[in-house]
């Protein structure tokens, strides 16, 4: 059986088989609003390559509505930049990590905080258990100077010496992004969370 194939195009602009149809069946379903335009810019300016088949361009989409008032609904809100340092609860936000490349505790992270973080093998905010190079506790600081956006990395009272990027630190230096801290056989990357991206805001 043969069908034929005779497209025309209805007043609002849909494309039909006038040999299976004798209106526009978009139109008779309740349809009847014009296509969308056509890459040129015209209605329908892509035409059909078949039966069944409309061309057209993308149109500019536009953002969800959110209703307020509709329970449920979270409305957008733009990122923040910035924190409160004295959070409520007891816990301090972190200011900054040290991942642990090498060494007995190779691959884990320790959090740093606003002010002195001291580092020992069993006792302090940063423990680095295992390595028996590294007194048992205030080995080194890094310190945290909110007020000025600072860290701050040096030796406490531990016996062995402290390295960064390799060369021997006797008293305090400015730490910065990604610096390697050699502490006994332990070496830790630097990686600061304040800075030019984000401050935590003091209370």
């Amino acid at each position: 059986m043969e069908i034929k194939n005779q497209l025309v195009q209805c007043p609002n602009g849909h494309y039909y088989n006038s040999a299976l149809h004798n209106t526009c069946p978009v139109c008779a379903q309740g349809g009847g609003v014009p296509p969308t335009e056509g890459i040129d810019g015209g209605a329908g300016s892509v035409p059909p390559s078949g039966a069944g088949e409309i061309g057209g361009g993308f149109v500019k989409t536009e953002p969800p509505f959110v209703d307020r008032n509709t329970p449920g609904a979270v409305p957008f809100q733009p990122t923040m930049i910035g924190g409160d340092l004295n959070v409520q609860g007891g816990t301090e936000p972190v200011v900054g990590w040290l991942v642990c490349v090498e060494g007995p505790m190779r691959g884990n992270d320790y959090r740093l905080h606003s002010g002195y973080n001291y580092i020992g093998r069993e006792m302090g905010d940063v423990r680095i258990a295992g390595d028996q190079q590294i007194s048992r506790q205030n080995h080194a600081m890094i310190a945290y100077d909110d007020t000025d956006i600072v860290y701050y990395v040096g030796p406490s009272a531990g016996r062995n010496l402290i390295k960064v990027n390799g060369k021997t630190v006797l008293n305090a230096v400015e730490l910065h992004n990604y610096d390697v801290i050699s502490v006994g056989t332990t070496k830790l990357v630097f990686v600061a969370l304040c800075g030019e991206h984000f401050q935590w805001k003091r209370g």
